[in-house]
């Protein structure tokens, strides 16, 4: 890694140069590898243990067959790229993250020990925010992608192929109940101190194997104004408007609420149709900024 090439600006970093960052010890018993889905705010890598990651890698002998088991991550690893002002300004970011794990808890949210980092590779000191995470596996409840009445039997059947249609039936029940309770969460979370997290991305949402729902991204909770101004997060993004749609979806798409859209002062103030064009596009000059940065390299991302 070059010096005075700040991390927070690059588009790629590895894991080689993850272990040589002045805050990371270096461990020959720890692998971190990129993750697949680093996003916007933050560089992301799974933490695994050397050992794991030789078995995947080399193999091992099982029943006299050589299998290659997938090495699972003990955590995931985040190196926000946010530049903050001042240590108070990081502090406010981790009192966000902390009200939303007091309203969902850690049944709804993939927690995570956030650390502040005093990073030196630009040739002087700064303040960095890390975090280290829950890893969380399942597969991604994708609110753009319901396919179909029976979109998480049809989910839990690709995720487990050898169970029963009865267990499969139990596994939605309990998805379901627990959507009810996440979005009654959000809802009060909304209620009682104004803000809703970035529900909008593909993989925010991920469902395990036990019908559990866990939020992953946490460092996107924006502020809601019950007036005509549209939010926008610090990429330009609408993620309050666009969230409060996915509610809406978890909502009356999969959890098939009864009652009306209409009839809900939250959905129906931003969901209106003429709120809906502009949000839309603000979403299409979002999108093609975005293609614009990641064609000429500015980044090597998977946005949503």
């Amino acid at each position: 890694m070059s010096q005075g090439i700040d991390i927070r600006d690059q588009a790629h970093l590895s894991g080689k140069e993850v272990k040589k960052l002045n805050f990371i010890k270096d461990s020959k018993n720890l692998v971190f590898r990129k993750y697949y889905r680093s996003g916007l705010r933050s560089h992301i890598f799974e933490v695994l243990l050397a050992a794991d990651v030789l078995k995947e890698t080399q193999g091992e002998i099982i029943d006299g067959i050589r299998m290659f088991p997938r090495a699972r991550p003990i955590k995931m690893f985040r190196i926000l790229r946010n530049r903050f002002k001042s240590k108070e300004a990081i502090f406010q970011e981790i009192k966000r993250y902390n009200s939303l794990l007091n309203f969902l808890g850690p049944d709804l949210i993939a927690p995570s020990e956030e650390f502040v980092a005093d990073y030196t590779g630009t040739g002087e000191s700064q303040i960095v925010l890390c975090g280290l995470q829950e890893y969380v596996d399942g597969q991604i409840l994708d609110p753009w992608r319901l396919f179909g009445d029976n979109y998480l039997m049809d989910l839990f059947q690709s995720m487990l192929h050898r169970q029963t249609v009865a267990e499969n039936t139990k596994r939605v029940e309990n998805a379901k109940k627990n959507i009810i309770s996440f979005v009654k969460k959000i809802r009060q979370m909304i209620s009682r101190i104004g803000y809703i997290p970035d529900l909008a991305g593909i993989g925010n949402l991920i469902l395990t194997r036990a019908g559990d729902l866990k939020l992953v991204d946490i460092n996107n909770i924006v502020k809601i104004k019950l007036d005509d101004t549209i939010l926008l997060d610090d990429w330009g993004y609408p993620s309050c408007d666009v969230s409060i749609e996915v509610l809406s979806i978890l909502e009356h798409d999969i959890l098939q609420k009864k009652s009306p859209i209409e009839n809900d002062p939250l959905y129906c103030f931003f969901l209106s149709p003429e709120r809906r064009k502009k949000v839309t596009a603000i979403e299409k000059n979002f999108y093609a900024n975005l293609s614009s940065k990641v064609l000429h390299g500015s980044f090597d991302i998977d946005p949503f």
